[in-house]
């Protein structure tokens, strides 16, 4: 995982985000290194089965256990399948980091609620036509008043922030607070399988 921009087609992450978990603090190891180190335990531990891990989270948490998730597929060579279940997550990183998941066989439900702005960010634009984005593929360019050639070429860069994963798209009404919060993300989780809406 790299947040440089010298090699294009490099997968490369939201420094923000990279630096939170790969950081040591005066008193505590970084997060990196403690799921490497909890990683390795198991895998150790239960080298003769075989093993599946699923990590989740919330918001940055959600964006956190996409870069674990990555990290254990590249950290170890007998790394155990990995899924991820995410709740109103932001974007992490490029179509490259996309791509090196998606070949390390890593397993990726973004949980998204379509009134959550904090899951539009980061990006050069914040999209404001999911329907068309949703059928043109992963990276989220809004085309209002953008010449096509230019939302190719946006489209088509590296330093794009690109979704992850499956995603399942849900909505709710309510305030921006209200939209992100993790309740309302499990009430909408709850109610789409039992096939009711919040609305």
């Amino acid at each position: 995982m790299t947040t440089s921009d010298e090699n294009y087609d490099q997968p490369m992450v939201q420094s923000g985000l990279l630096n939170l978990y790969t950081t040591n603090t005066q008193c505590d190891q970084s997060l990196q290194d403690t799921i490497r180190e909890e990683i390795g335990k198991i895998v150790d531990k239960y080298s003769d089965e075989a093993l599946s891990i699923t990590i989740t989270g919330h918001s940055l948490g959600a964006a956190l256990a996409t870069l674990t998730a990555c990290d254990i597929t590249t950290k170890f060579s007998n790394a155990p399948i990995v899924s991820v279940v995410s709740f109103g997550g932001p974007r992490v990183g490029n179509k490259s980091f996309r791509c090196q998941l998606e070949k390390s066989g890593t397993n990726v439900l973004r949980i998204v609620n379509s009134d959550d702005p904090i899951t539009k960010v980061p990006g050069f634009v914040i999209d404001d036509n999911i329907d068309d984005m949703a059928e043109k593929g992963t990276t989220h360019v809004a085309s209002t008043g953008m010449p096509s050639w230019l939302q190719k070429c946006m489209e088509d860069t590296q330093w794009v922030y690109a979704e992850v994963g499956k995603e399942l798209r849900l909505s709710s009404k309510g305030d921006i607070a209200t939209c992100h919060d993790l309740k309302t993300y499990l009430d909408l989780v709850n109610n789409y399988e039992n096939g009711t809406s919040l609305v």
